[in-house]
């Protein structure tokens, strides 16, 4: 009767799938001294073949205004993407707002199970230069996701100042959590020689997100001219 019942459960158990969530979602940031930015960004994802069946959608907002209300494109160009380690076929497509990066190949449907997706971008014109500092303003993972997120990450690399990295205590960092506009405190984050990592303390829900603040000194990164802004 035991076995009986063992095997009654796990046959009723197999039947019922995980949660399609992502389980991590974490984001390497490397800002140059010219002021690109490569983004490296690793998503793990736990596929059920629900929403997620051939691939995953990643959107960019890249048209922006600026504070004179200037409307400004930034560039987006992907470098590449991997699913498990291996090369996985992409396409980009322009947006009412931006791009949007489809992944994945319309014939073939994911097997169930854990996926760890890697995409890696280059853009400009990201970072915000003020009179008394300079800063880098960056939501991690966007508010348009329809699943949950365990947890998001980010790592910030600047460029060395001369032949030094800027020191910790020269940085301040801040960071914000929720839906879009929120200013949720449920983050660490912590400065350190050239850069700064962020991590989120929660759950984050259905469109919510990360959003980074890292200031920096002045003369770190060198500021675009107009012509190269607005060409």
């Amino acid at each position: 009767m035991r076995w009986l019942v063992l095997f009654l459960g796990l046959f009723l158990n197999s039947g019922i799938k995980a949660e399609e969530k992502f389980l991590s979602f974490h984001s390497d940031i490397q800002i140059s001294a010219n002021g690109a930015l490569t983004v490296t960004e690793t998503i793990a994802a736990q596929v059920e073949g629900r929403q997620i069946k051939r691939g995953i959608l990643r959107d960019f907002p890249t048209d922006y205004r600026d504070r004179l209300n200037r409307s400004v494109t930034v560039p987006f160009d992907v470098l590449r993407v991997t699913r498990d380690g291996n090369s996985e076929p992409f396409s980009v497509s322009r947006q009412a707002n931006g791009a949007s990066v489809r992944i994945g190949n319309a014939s073939v449907m994911l097997p169930a199970g854990q996926h760890v997706y890697e995409i890696t971008y280059r853009t400009r014109y990201q970072l915000g230069f003020f009179d008394d500092h300079d800063e880098l303003y960056w939501n991690v993972n966007g508010n348009g996701w329809t699943f949950a997120m365990d947890e998001i990450s980010a790592a910030v690399s600047l460029p060395a100042a001369g032949a030094a990295l800027v020191p910790a205590a020269q940085l301040k960092v801040e960071a914000y959590t929720g839906a879009f506009g929120a200013r949720g405190r449920d983050y660490t984050a912590e400065a350190s020689a050239g850069g700064a990592a962020f991590r989120t303390t929660r759950r984050l829900g259905a469109g919510e997100g990360l959003t980074i603040v890292l200031m920096f000194p002045k003369g770190i990164v060198a500021p675009p001219t107009l012509r190269e802004r607005f060409d």
